[in-house]
């Protein structure tokens, strides 16, 4: 049974492109016929078709501004549509403002009532769950007072409290559990485990993808106020990464004179300092490319991945024994890693004109993310720079299937084995 369907929905606001600074020009604005020029419309949501089921958990994604909270206030009624149609079966409850339809003259009390009558609950319907809302948020010394005084995680504990347990159809939550302290998140989360476990219907927008990927049947992407529909959660989280890397530096071409770099596809020159670039250039890396296992360059992949680097060079006179060298950062500046072909067992005795050096990781230990890359020649004795590029690419590693365990930056390959009274168990 369909819990939530929405129909062509579009959302339109207003751009305002200057503001009034006092009355005076206002007024001036409006006689010099300015007021109507000063903003225009534009579309949160466009044409956003969404049919979720009894029972289901439905995450939607998307960058700051992308219209995800828009949806789900219009889900919850708080907005309403400029075009196309939304239909709901059952009570809802919102966890999507904080504070929001709390008084802040009232005590945490007085507005358990008011909070459950606006989400639809009666009178002897909330009675009956008052004491388990109040135990619920852990806020029975305070529960008398006025919520004026209230911190915000104490915000959070009631809002949460009064709409996961005067048990509602269907459940909207926005990131709004990111305020709360780690004991209280968990308690949440259980209970919403609890809630699916009934069946219940539940809409999540959050930032945390590990949550979004954990708890949720479907997610949806929304993308600068379109629907970009990905059913499975690992796909749609990988579709989102990849936009959001689509969006920064992508690959580099190196030539001679200048340094370029390839964004969303359109060349872009940049001076080489801007990379942090140094050494005597009597050799340099004139290329840098990054090739999946089909040969297909590419700076989009996934953990446990064939990755091959290729880096072309030319060296403008003979040079003994020199020393190529990678580096990948964190976005953070942290080293992950620093390979070198000296230590890499990869002697080369000279170079001299054009050539290529090429550095293969079998399976990529990086987990979801963005990666800094540097380049380097070095000689020998790894004192001599003849050229080295700081930070001067981004390869991204988006979610594999292969890959269970996403925290932290790197994957590694390990068993777990049970031993009982010292035997291994059989596999």
């Amino acid at each position: 049974m369909e819990t939530v369907k929405i129909t062509n929905l579009s959302k339109k606001f207003r751009r305002y492109h200057q503001k009034s600074s006092n009355i005076k020009y206002a007024v001036l604005n409006l006689f010099k016929g300015f007021g109507s020029s000063r903003h225009e419309d534009f579309y949160a949501l466009k044409h956003i078709n969404l049919s979720v089921q009894q029972g289901e958990t439905v995450g939607i994604i998307g960058e700051n501004g992308s219209g995800k909270s828009t949806l789900l206030k219009l889900i919850a009624r708080i907005l309403f549509p400029d075009e196309g149609t939304i239909e709901t079966k059952g009570k809802i409850a919102t966890l999507i403002e904080l504070g929001a339809g709390f008084h802040d003259e009232l005590s945490g009390r007085e507005n358990i009532y008011v909070n459950a009558s606006l989400l639809g609950f009666k009178k002897k319907e909330i009675d009956d769950k008052i004491d388990e809302i109040i135990e619920f948020s852990g806020l029975k010394h305070f529960i008398d007072n006025p919520i004026k005084t209230y911190s915000s995680g104490m915000y959070l504990r009631l809002g949460f409290s009064i709409a996961i347990n005067v048990n509602p159809d269907i459940l909207l939550i926005d990131e709004i559990l990111a305020v709360g302290d780690e004991n209280f998140q968990k308690k949440c989360f259980e209970r919403i485990e609890e809630f699916k476990d009934k069946g219940k219907t539940i809409l999540i927008v959050s930032h945390d993808l590990n949550v979004i990927e954990r708890m949720c049947d479907r997610v949806i992407l929304i993308d600068n106020g379109q629907q970009f529909s990905k059913q499975d959660p690992v796909e749609a989280i990988s579709e989102y990464h990849k936009r959001l890397f689509q969006k920064r530096k992508q690959a580099l071409r190196l030539g001679p004179d200048k340094t370029a770099v390839e964004t969303s596809g359109e060349m872009r020159t940049l001076t080489a300092t801007q990379f942090n670039r140094w050494g005597s250039r009597e050799a340099e890396i004139t290329s840098v490319k990054f090739f999946d296992d089909q040969g297909n360059e590419t700076y989009d992949f996934r953990t446990r991945d064939h990755l091959k680097i290729r880096m072309d060079y030319h060296a403008k006179k003979l040079i003994k024994k020199p020393v190529f060298g990678i580096a990948v950062y964190t976005e953070d500046g942290v080293l992950l890693t620093g390979p070198n072909t000296r230590t890499g067992d990869c002697d080369i005795d000279v170079i001299q004109g054009q050539g290529s050096v090429e550095y293969v990781m079998e399976s990529v230990p990086f987990l979801p993310a963005s990666y800094l890359f540097t380049v380097s020649i070095y000689d020998h004795s790894l004192r001599h720079a003849y050229d080295h590029l700081e930070k001067c690419l981004v390869f991204n590693v988006v979610e594999s299937r292969k890959v269970k365990d996403k925290f932290g930056t790197l994957h590694i390959p390990a068993q777990w084995r049970h031993v009982k009274k010292g035997k291994p168990e059989p596999r």
